[in-house]
């Protein structure tokens, strides 16, 4: 009896399951079946409202133009560079003066003249300030045939503005590029609205790309450049000999470590309150490897491989750095004249301001 009862459950939960399939899922032609049905409004009832907000309008005629490609984005890859707007349909870009530009206004007509000059294109300007700008015939051109037998024939040429907008307080300025006259050749190369601007905003990339090449010419060109050192030999307030900075205490003390590095010292202990580092010196070999890949020698200071003070006074004209030895007695003029030139060229190496 027990097990008859449990077979009828089990069939009764199978016809279940089965029938549960059809019941939530409709046929395939059911669905397809499916149409619009309008309510049909007796005479004495008024028909309810039907807002129209989301109707779709007719549309009557041309459909207009439709771009088949994504549009050309303004790429400002200048550090000096930003875009005005994300959704801004014109093609322009805004300049800020920065350490790599200098002065803003000169900076971008120098970089505008020498972008056409490169192309052999002639760039006239329009206005006495030289802030508008128009283009000679920019041609394109296409290559057909195979080898020796190629032939470059025209497609277009067109003619451009270019203009700068600066501002009263000379940190900013907006660059636009404008179409100004296109011609075609060829029926495929004729500009419709999209592909004009395209056009606008590659010749746009054009001059923010030659601004970048020469913001990484001037960065290299500082970064080659010999490290000026104010460092100068001279008295402490109780005429002995020691090096002078025209910085403040507390920048010279905040930049001697890395100038330790390079001269070979290891600080054993400080006293910030009376400015004073307490120093070990041995001096410096240079390596095989070094030797062979053609490596500058670490400077050498002219001093015995012992411990040392190094303390700072604050002056009237900046900071004295006193050399001592590690009792504390200054050493000899003839001492610190010759370290002058090793402590320049830390300086250099660890570049600091000193």
């Amino acid at each position: 009896m027990h097990y008859w009862k449990k077979s009828c459950i089990t069939l009764s939960l199978s016809a279940v399951l089965l029938s549960g399939c059809s019941v939530f899922k409709d046929e395939p032609d059911t669905r397809a079946q499916r149409q619009h049905v309008n309510l049909d409004i007796p005479a004495d009832l008024s028909t309810p409202r039907q807002p129209g907000k989301y109707d779709i309008p007719q549309i009557n005629g041309a459909t207009g133009e439709v771009a088949d490609k994504s549009p050309v984005l303004v790429l400002a890859t200048a550090t000096s560079s930003r875009i005005t707007d994300e959704a801004e349909k014109r093609a322009r870009v805004m300049f800020e003066r920065n350490d790599l530009t200098g002065e803003l206004l000169p900076f971008l007509q120098t970089e505008i003249r020498d972008y056409f000059a490169a192309q052999n294109i002639e760039l006239m300007a329009t206005d006495s300030q030289d802030l508008s700008f128009e283009t000679d015939w920019i041609k394109r051109f296409r290559t057909e045939g195979f080898w020796f037998w190629q032939d470059a024939k025209q497609l277009d040429e067109a003619r451009y503005a270019i203009s700068i907008d600066p501002k009263p307080h000379g940190r900013t300025a907006i660059v636009s590029v404008n179409l100004l006259e296109h011609r075609y050749f060829d029926k495929q190369a004729e500009l419709s609205k999209a592909a004009a601007r395209d056009n606008e905003v590659m010749l746009l990339n054009g001059l923010i790309n030659q601004i970048s090449v020469a913001e990484i010419e001037t960065a290299i060109a500082n970064r080659d450049r010999v490290q000026e050192v104010g460092l100068e030999p001279g008295l402490n307030k109780a005429g002995e000999p020691a090096f002078i900075t025209t910085q403040s205490i507390d920048v010279t003390w905040s930049q001697l470590e890395p100038v330790f590095e390079q001269l070979n010292f290891t600080i054993n202990d400080i006293n910030r309150s009376v400015y004073t580092y307490y120093v070990s010196y041995k001096k410096p070999s240079r390596g095989m490897w070094s030797s062979l890949m053609g490596r500058e020698p670490p400077p050498v200071l002219p001093i015995a491989d012992n411990d040392y003070q190094i303390v700072l006074q604050r002056s009237d004209a900046g900071t004295v750095i006193n050399l001592l030895s590690k009792d504390g007695q200054s050493l000899s003029a003839d001492t610190i004249a010759a370290a002058y030139d090793p402590f320049v060229a830390a300086i250099r190496a660890a570049k600091v301001e000193l």
